[in-house]
Order: structure tokens, then C-alpha cells, then sequence
């Protein structure tokens, strides 16, 4: 029986399906989460206010976690160009304090990191190539992995997971739920077709997590579906999925949208030392999907 695990943005998509997982499991005496913006809706779980632009030691001292998953970020590209401080703060600074506490504790310390810290020219990255990030968000991720890596006989995972899907289960807005909700009401929504990611079911990865944490691997492991697609594929899947029209969905391209922060164009990732490690199966768009709606009622997505 494990100890004591705190997860970091609880209220976030994946935080929200650790949560979850973590407290379904039994194998935690206690789970404590942290929560900012969002109310946290769970129960039987321990959960924390946090300010991430303040410092955050007095709270790991006071929760004593034998293991944390840490979540927490500004992860919107475009906030993280116009926030530069904030994000560096949240992104980077707290990582250390965290870092440093779980040196000091031998707490173990699995931190998500993103595909955004490639470059993107050529897709299919493996953990050995090496790190080029196009903005800022993947500069602050990179830097903080390098912080990570750094350490001396560190209990540490770096997981980088590629562009997640699937719905959050505080009730915040996703791009899922966009799409799904583009499809029902037959309003029309851009997609981009030319940026290539290896997407994942949300909860399909909060399940990978959460086995990693239990488990002794230490170093760098990349976690994202079997299958290359960009956004506009993956809509369509959905639809075909739903047996919906997908008539609403555009085919658009990266350049006609005003973004403050650049995108890569292809960072999908190669995730075969994950699906030979991990007991979870990492799930193909399909079998995500269908997990969704097994879970999850059609109406109640559309509420």
C-alpha cells in the first residue's frame, strides 16, 4: 500500500482524471490535490488552495507526500507569450521548489512535461532526440525538465504527453468539447489540418500516470497515442464515431490564425518504450472514444 500522493491541478482536464483514478484505485492511503480557479467536485480527497505564483514550500511540508504527480501549469501557448513572468514563475520556479523538496524528502516526482518542447520539422520524436521548443510554453517546460534531469540520484519521471482529449470532469471547457459541441449543433468550427500530434484520451493517459507513479522508473518517457493525426482528423473521426454530419468541421491551417505564440507544425511522438513498460494499454482514437461514451452519456456531454 502506497502512502500519500498529491496531485497538482486537481481541477485541470488531467488533473481531474488523476483525481479520480487515484482515489478509485485503493492504492493511496490519502489523496491530496491542489485547486486554484476552478472548485474543486470531488470528495475524499484532501484539497488544497494554491497560489503557484507564490511559493509553494510551506505546502509541501505540511501535506508530506510520498508521491506527487505535478500538473500544474500555464499551458495555453498564447497566455504563456503574453505572461511571460507569471509563466516562468508557474512553469518553472515552482518545479524547483518541488524539485528540491522531493530531493530533500526522497519523495518520488513524476512531472508532465509536453510535445511542445520539440521543434517539430519531423514528427515521430523519440526520447533520444533532443529538445528544440518554437515558443515560449515549450521553453519553460524544457527549462524546467532540465532542472529535473540535473539533479543527483533524483526519484523523478519526466513524461511528455502529447495534445490530450476527452472531457474535464470539474466541467471547464475543452477542445473536445468544442468539437462535440460544433457536431450537435451543427455550427461551424475551424480545425487545423497541417499540425500533426499523437493525440490521447485524457483519461487513458491519467490511468498511464498513475501507474508510472507507482512504479521505480526514473529519466525521460514519452506518452501519446499510437496514431498521427492533426485536429481536423480527428474531428472527423468523431463524427464518424457519433454518426453525426461532418459538415461543420473546416479544414483550416495554422498561418490563417492570429496567434500571439508559434506552433509547430508536426511533434508527434514516439511512445513505444511507454507501451513496452506500462501494464495500461495505451488506447488508439477508437477505443478513446468509446471509453468517453461508455462513461458518459451522449446528453449529459451535450448539457
Amino acid at each position: 500500500m502506497l502512502k500519500k500522493i498529491l496531485i497538482t491541478g486537481g481541477t485541470g482536464t488531467l488533473g481531474s482524471h488523476l483525481v479520480r483514478g487515484a482515489v478509485g484505485s485503493g492504492h493511496w492511503d490519502s489523496v491530496h490535490a491542489t485547486y486554484h480557479n476552478v472548485n474543486p467536485n470531488f470528495q475524499k480527497v484532501f484539497w488544497h488552495y494554491l497560489d503557484a505564483r507564490n511559493l509553494i514550500r510551506g505546502l509541501l511540508e505540511k501535506i508530506q507526500p510520498d508521491c506527487i504527480i505535478h500538473t500544474l501549469a500555464i499551458s495555453a501557448p498564447d497566455e504563456c507569450e503574453r505572461k511571460k513572468l507569471d509563466a516562468w514563475q508557474i512553469n518553472v520556479e515552482t518545479v524547483k521548489e518541488i524539485i528540491h523538496f522531493c530531493q530533500a524528502s526522497q519523495t518520488r516526482l513524476v512531472f508532465t512535461s509536453t510535445d511542445m518542447v520539440f521543434y517539430g520539422e519531423k514528427g515521430h520524436y523519440s526520447e533520444s532526440d533532443s529538445p528544440n521548443p518554437v515558443n515560449f510554453y515549450g521553453d519553460t517546460k524544457y527549462e524546467a525538465e532540465n532542472e529535473i534531469l540535473n539533479l543527483q540520484h533524483a526519484n523523478c519521471a519526466i513524461v511528455r504527453l502529447s495534445l490530450l482529449y476527452g472531457i474535464n470532469l470539474n466541467l471547464q471547457p475543452t477542445f473536445f468539447h468544442r468539437v462535440l459541441h460544433a457536431l450537435h449543433h451543427g455550427k461551424p468550427v475551424d480545425l487545423f489540418r497541417d499540425q500533426y500530434r499523437t493525440m490521447m484520451a485524457v483519461a487513458n493517459a491519467a490511468e498511464c500516470l498513475l501507474e508510472i507513479a507507482g512504479s521505480d522508473f526514473k529519466g525521460v518517457l514519452h506518452l501519446g497515442g499510437p496514431e498521427r493525426v492533426n485536429r481536423y482528423e480527428f474531428g472527423l473521426r468523431l463524427a464518424q464515431h457519433l454518426h453525426l454530419s461532418p459538415e461543420p468541421l473546416i479544414a483550416a491551417d495554422m498561418d490563417q490564425s492570429k496567434f500571439t505564440a508559434r506552433r509547430p507544425a508536426d511533434v508527434s511522438l514516439n511512445s513505444s518504450l511507454a507501451a513496452g513498460i506500462l501494464k495500461t494499454k495505451i488506447c488508439n482514437i477508437e477505443d478513446g472514444l468509446k471509453s468517453i461514451f461508455e462513461n458518459q452519456s451522449y446528453t449529459d456531454l451535450m448539457s
